[in-house]
């Protein structure tokens, strides 16, 4: 490029500059001067040229259409949460109508599957039941059970863990089948001087991804923790 030519180049990027700066400043000026906005001409796609009010036109109706896909997934997002809730409020309503141990473990582990898609529920209480008669609760793995330390991390953080599971907590939770839970959520369970986790599974690796919205499932640990209390020895 000649010397002259970088010249001339230099000059055309401050004039656009220059062009850009003024219209941003006056925004007023096409409605003031609305006669140069006929001979304005900008290229489309197709080849052709339109003016500068079709190509607004064209640009605000395709900002109005991604706004108003935008505002519906919204709306979706709100009736599938209402949804959530009053199922979630019905499955509390359920629990707490349950009169023993096993009715109400039962109760949680259908409704889940039923109604949250869960392919697989446990809880596991690292406590010792108030109770001795039979039949045995399976759900109460005892006080001294060191798998307890399998879930130190999520049971301080009182936070529900959802993701993949690292194998050994999968083995506890679900048993020693191999690539059945692609995905799950951890919920600890606290009471005083007792811990414990309800864990739900899918077989679906995108079901329960990490990081996401689950603060439903944390109340549903902390109605579940209360409904247990009853029954846990208090040593």
């Amino acid at each position: 490029m000649s010397l002259k030519e970088k010249e001339n180049h230099i000059s055309e990027s401050l004039s656009e500059n220059l062009v850009t700066d003024y219209l941003k400043n006056n925004p007023n000026f096409f409605v003031e001067n609305p006669l140069i906005l006929t001979e304005l001409k900008i290229p489309h796609e197709s080849g052709t040229a339109i003016s500068l009010v079709e190509k607004q036109l064209a640009v605000l109706r395709d900002q109005n259409e991604e706004t108003n896909q935008r505002i519906c997934e919204l709306i979706e997002i709100a009736r599938n949460n209402e949804k959530l809730a009053r199922r979630m409020h019905q499955l509390a309503l359920t629990l707490i109508d349950a009169n023993n141990p096993k009715d109400v473990f039962t109760a949680l582990y259908e409704n889940l599957k039923k109604n949250f898609h869960a392919d697989s529920v446990v809880v596991r209480l690292f406590a010792d039941p108030i109770f001795i008669d039979p039949p045995r609760v399976e759900e109460f793995v005892g006080k001294s059970s060191e798998d307890e330390s399998l879930f130190k991390n999520i049971i301080e953080s009182r936070e529900p863990q959802s993701g993949k599971i690292n194998r050994q907590q999968e083995v506890f939770l679900f048993g020693d089948k191999k690539n059945d839970i692609a995905s799950s959520v951890i919920i600890p369970l606290h009471g005083f001087r007792w811990t414990g986790v309800l864990a739900i599974g899918s077989f679906d690796a995108e079901y329960f991804k990490p990081g996401m919205g689950i603060e439903l499932l944390a109340n549903l640990g902390e109605i579940l923790s209360f409904i247990i209390k009853p029954w846990v020895e208090k040593k």
